[in-house]
């Protein structure tokens, strides 16, 4: 590991440490009533087993202890990393600052629920017993949902900064100006899910419910599946001169490097290393002719 690797900005961000620890609250109370750690049904004594409702009125009550926790220790990560301080230039936490930090954050839930164990429900087994079973159970009610959250704000962030690009290559388009470089393809819920450059994009094939975006990666075709139909699509790529040659096909017309009939019907072979053809129907002949005249 990298010892000067920078934590990602998103895992500091205010809005994403709140959403933390709101999920991790729930994901352990979820943990605690599943698995009941600590022989916590017996906390009342032997004999006396709480009923549902007490034992789940008493983790909601360890979970917000728990998270207190986490949310001092967040403040003070975002306080000194994540906020911005006017005049001063913003402190850098390291990945490896940032996995100790947590691994500290379990230590001091793992204390805490051993103290509560020992004072307020006089536990009689040994204390180093007690806080093995605590680093295991909160390593669990910590871990897990940070590991899930660390996936989805990295996919958040990712998709944000496609968004980003995006937008600012409909502005230029909007502004008149040259178009970007980049085509970014949504699927059918309107998120970006692929971006290619616009001269490596060859050509789309459409089936069913999704498309196919078949581009150069080097000299080899490659493809990426995106869920959607090519009318959706194909209005957005006109600026890029790719158009339809058939009802399940849209081309770069940058990429055709010849039209040609057989037999009945005519065909586009392509300009790329691989040996490819693609079908031309009658509706659209006028519309490749005009558009392969004037390249």
């Amino acid at each position: 590991m990298e010892f000067d690797v920078q934590t990602p900005k998103y895992l500091l961000r205010k809005e994403n440490i709140v959403r933390m620890i709101l999920f991790t609250a729930v994901f352990a109370l979820i943990f605690i009533n599943t698995y009941q750690p600590f022989n916590s049904r017996q906390w009342l004594g032997e004999g006396k087993e709480m009923s549902d409702t007490k034992y789940f009125l008493l983790s909601s009550m360890l979970v917000i202890i728990g998270m207190a926790v986490v949310a001092i220790s967040r403040v003070i990560m975002y306080k000194n990393y994540g906020k911005k301080k006017p005049g001063k230039a913003q402190r850098q936490l390291s990945i490896v600052m940032y996995v100790l930090w947590v691994a500290l954050e379990v230590v001091a839930m793992s204390f805490t629920f051993v103290g509560i164990e020992k004072l307020f429900f006089a536990d009689t087994r040994d204390i180093f017993e007690l806080l093995k079973i605590s680093l295991k159970n909160t390593a669990w009610v910590l871990l897990l949902p940070y590991a899930i959250l660390w996936l989805y704000f990295s996919w958040d962030d990712k998709n944000e900064r496609l968004k980003k690009v995006y937008e600012a290559g409909r502005t230029l388009i909007n502004r008149g100006n040259l178009l970007p470089s980049m085509i970014n393809f949504r699927d059918k819920n309107g998120e970006v899910k692929f971006s290619v450059k616009a001269q490596d994009l060859v050509y789309l094939q459409g089936a069913d419910n999704y498309f196919r975006v078949n581009y150069l990666d080097g000299h080899k075709l490659a493809q990426a599946t995106i869920r959607g139909s090519l009318s959706s699509v194909q209005e957005e790529l006109k600026s890029y001169s790719i158009i339809r040659c058939h009802r399940s096909y849209l081309v770069s017309a940058q990429r055709i490097k010849l039209v040609e009939k057989k037999a009945e019907a005519f065909q586009i072979r392509l300009d790329i290393p691989q040996e490819v053809y693609l079908p031309v129907s009658k509706t659209y002949v006028d519309d490749v002719w005009q558009l392969f005249s004037n390249k």
